[in-house]
């Protein structure tokens, strides 16, 4: 007995997704989220200082400036899941460590030590007064930076310092002592292993973030930059990359979970804003939910715009030519969007310029200036410093 004919199958061919096997394959959606993580993290610096004017948009746009820090948490999750792809992809391979140390050094180290090098040993030569002003609660510091354990002392004083230019090294912090641990975590366990580790690791950041929102003796800012505590993000993308890897990138029904994932984050992320509305909110055990809330929503997006037809409406916003640009120079527009915020606050402040009632004009002109000289500073780090020792990669493939 012979079966029925089938109809032939006329559903549209959808693009292939690009093979990872080798994880020097370049995906521009990569460089599209990196490109918002920057935005976002400028976004809420360059309004830091200033205050909204009695116009109706001005609190919204202020407030949503305010909790623009998730910027960071979506650098950590790409972070997470680029190292554990390339260390999964050399595991077992000759010279893995050397490798994986090699390419990070030459890849975070001339920037940031560069930075370091202009405002701790050349400009404090120069005796000028507002430099001086400017450096004055670091620099006595700088020992805290040049090891990358600013995270560490800034829990210590229990505040951030005046300004931005050490205060953003506290997340680069945060990523070294990652990578100096997870390589040896790769190389050793399983991908069922790591998985496992993964969900343990995010469990106890939340279960630190919360014993210590309940210590008598509370202090956000150490939760907010001890390593312990800002693992969701980072292991979120690490299980991202595994799984990345498996039959379950094919998944229609893991798509559709991470959709679910994401629309319940955004959910979640909003009803934890509204209730950021009181003096001493940090305070509260239940907003050390705001970090893995964060984790699950920047997870599930990369997820979103990695899997699925590359033309999907998602993916075709996070390949637009301007955010992939900001991704670009990501890193360099981190190191330096703090100096740049100062230089242009030391000639022109925005604070008290109303225009009917808004603040927002002089606040939109301040943050166009200050990311005019943030990207002119960027360009000048990426031609003279960065392209030259990213070329040297190629040397520990």
């Amino acid at each position: 007995m012979t079966s029925a004919a089938q109809p032939p199958d006329i559903r549209p061919a959808q693009e292939p997704l690009p093979e990872p096997k080798k994880s020097h394959v370049h995906y521009p959606v990569l460089d599209g989220i990196r490109g918002l993580a920057i935005a976002l993290v400028m976004f809420q610096h360059f309004f830091f200082h200033n205050m909204p004017g009695t116009f109706v948009g001005d609190k919204v746009i202020f407030k949503l400036a305010d909790r623009a820090w998730m910027g960071v948490d979506l650098f950590f999750v790409l972070s997470g899941f680029l190292i554990t792809g390339i260390l999964w992809d050399a595991k077992g391979k000759e010279h893995y460590y050397r490798n994986f140390y090699a390419r990070r050094v030459l890849r975070i180290f001339p920037a940031y030590y560069a930075v370091l090098i202009i405002f701790f040993l050349i400009l404090p030569q120069f005796g000028s007064a507002p430099i001086d002003a400017y450096l004055s609660d670091s620099l006595k510091d700088q020992a805290w930076h040049w090891t990358y354990l600013s995270n560490f002392k800034i829990a210590l004083n229990g505040e951030w310092y005046q300004h931005h230019i050490p205060n953003v090294f506290w997340s680069l912090a945060v990523e070294e002592q990652f990578y100096f641990v997870w390589p040896f975590i790769v190389c050793f366990l399983g991908r069922k292993a790591i998985l496992t580790l993964c969900a343990v690791l995010a469990v106890i950041a939340l279960g630190v973030r919360m014993g210590i929102a309940a210590s008598p003796d509370y202090n956000w800012v150490q939760s907010f930059v001890l390593p312990f505590s800002r693992l969701d993000g980072l292991v979120a993308g690490a299980a991202l990359a595994l799984l990345f890897r498996t039959p379950q990138r094919e998944s229609r029904q893991t798509r559709n979970l991470f959709w679910a994932l994401l629309l319940g984050a955004g959910l979640a992320w909003g009803v934890m804003t509204a209730m950021q509305n009181y003096e001493g909110w940090r305070e509260q055990p239940v907003h050390a939910l705001r970090f893995t809330i964060i984790a699950i929503g920047g997870g599930s997006l990369l997820w979103l715009c990695m899997t699925g037809p590359q033309d999907h409406w998602l993916a075709r916003i996070f390949r637009a030519g301007w955010l992939r640009y900001l991704g670009k120079y990501s890193y360099a527009l981190y190191l330096w969007h703090g100096p740049a915020d100062s230089m242009v606050r030391s000639v022109w402040q925005p604070a008290g310029h109303h225009v009917m009632g808004s603040a927002l004009p002089a606040q939109f002109a301040f943050f166009f200036l200050a990311f005019a000289v943030a990207l002119i500073l960027s360009l000048l780090s990426w031609h003279l410093i960065e392209k030259h020792f990213l070329r040297m990669k190629k040397a520990f493939a």
